[in-house]
């Protein structure tokens, strides 16, 4: 059985962290659209504004719908009388009028602080529930991350190029998404391994230094080649519309069941679908190391097929100037963040890194009754016994567990994702 495990300081530093890069990255995008508005740039003051709003909603609605689940689950798992239910319906009311005014993400950063703070520095016995916390919160800044981040992300940079403006403000709002979608991954992570039953845990130090530039890398390598394609013509978003709809196919073939509601099941699996023109990550919890590889020979063939192009047409459409330094950034950074991605997984993977850990390809064993096979992003994620149903997708946000909680808490791990 693995040893108990407990909520850090490094834990709580990785919160404190991601809620700083959340509200500096809503605060320099609010910035910026007050910048182009007042530049009388009104369309992209528009579009920056309705990307946020969209992504806030969505994220908003996930929110509320987890909230709601979980009470749920409280009440049929304990005997309740009529006047204690009427106070559930009262605070109901109230998370939805919180939601409603998108505070639904500032009150779980505070929740799971609070929480963090009582178990690393007080030592209270809040651990478990400090670790639902952060897993359900870090699920909402991964989706948060895709839907509004990255779009923004390839809109800044876009604005960037074709403008002859150099305002720092735009360059370090850039600079603060890019890192922040990375920080994103890597938080969910983290708190996915966690909480997962008999997963062994991300080592802070090196993993996680590994771990954010492998993300970093090769996501911002992803988001300057998708910026230049759609600089090429308007008909790249053509392209892009049809590999998200390829992408979207493939994850509902996978029948997930994130939700409750076939109509937010449906929102999942788009989001997922963002999630993978962005980056790798595994849906069903299967074995794909050979996916995985595939999918980067693919990023690095279409990489090099648009850079080519611009190439070719960096005369005519693109400014020579620039194309340089921003091909060989794109060319190196996609290189770099492959690499990083092979010593983590090979050096300090928490299969490798940690002293009590196998090699990730042989079988890991924490009882002599019950060897089993611990998975990730490569590998997947397969259950010990039928005792314990997990299916491992690998963007959600939320764990979703068949494993009874003696707190009552979250039940998401059995239908959430691995980065």
């Amino acid at each position: 059985m693995a040893s108990e495990v407990r909520f850090t300081k490094c834990d709580l530093l990785l919160n404190l962290a991601g809620f700083v890069l959340y509200s500096a990255d809503i605060a320099t995008d609010l910035w910026v659209a007050a910048v182009y508005l007042s530049e009388g740039r009104f369309i992209w003051c528009v579009l920056v504004l309705t990307v946020t709003l969209v992504s806030a909603v969505i994220l908003q609605s996930f929110s509320w719908t987890w909230y709601k689940d979980d009470e749920e689950r409280r009440q049929d798992h304990s005997e309740t009388e009529d006047s204690h239910n009427q106070v559930c319906k009262c605070g109901s009311y109230c998370l939805l009028v919180i939601h409603i005014f998108q505070m639904g993400m500032p009150m779980r950063f505070i929740k799971a602080l609070m929480l963090g703070y009582k178990a690393a520095i007080k030592q209270k016995d809040t651990h478990m529930d400090a670790i639902y916390a952060a897993t359900d919160l870090s699920m909402l800044r991964l989706f948060e991350a895709f839907l509004e981040t990255a779009p923004q992300l390839v809109l800044q940079t876009f604005i960037l190029l074709v403008s002859t403006d150099r305002d720092y403000v735009k360059y370090g709002s850039v600079i603060v998404s890019c890192m922040s979608i990375s920080w994103a991954t890597l938080d969910y992570y983290a708190a996915l391994k966690k909480s997962l039953p008999a997963q062994q845990t991300v080592t802070c130090g090196l993993p996680y230094v590994m771990y954010f530039f492998y993300k970093l890398l090769t996501l911002g390598s992803r988001i300057l080649s998708i910026t230049l394609l759609t600089m090429l013509s308007v008909a790249a978003a053509a392209y892009l519309f049809v590999l998200w709809l390829i992408m979207f196919i493939c994850v509902t073939t996978q029948k997930t069941i994130f939700c409750k509601s076939h109509c937010q099941e449906i929102i999942y699996r788009m989001v997922v679908g963002i999630i993978l023109v962005f980056t790798f990550f595994n849906i069903e919890g299967q074995n794909t190391q050979a996916v995985m590889t595939l999918y980067y020979i693919f990023r690095t063939f279409e990489t090099t097929i648009i850079l080519l192009l611009c190439w070719l047409l960096k005369g005519s459409v693109l400014d020579i100037n620039y194309y340089p330094p921003i091909s060989i950034t794109i060319g190196v950074s996609l290189v770099i963040g492959i690499v990083c991605l092979v010593l983590y997984y090979r050096c300090f993977h928490p299969h490798v890194y940690s002293e009590a850990a196998t090699d990730e390809v042989s079988n890991n064993s924490h009882t002599t009754s019950q060897p089993y096979r611990s998975h990730d992003e490569i590998d997947g994620f397969l259950p010990a016994s039928s005792a314990v149903r997990l299916n491992i997708n690998e963007t959600s946000n939320m764990i979703h567990s068949s494993v009874p909680n003696p707190r009552g808490g979250n039940s998401r791990i059995r239908h959430c994702l691995t980065l």
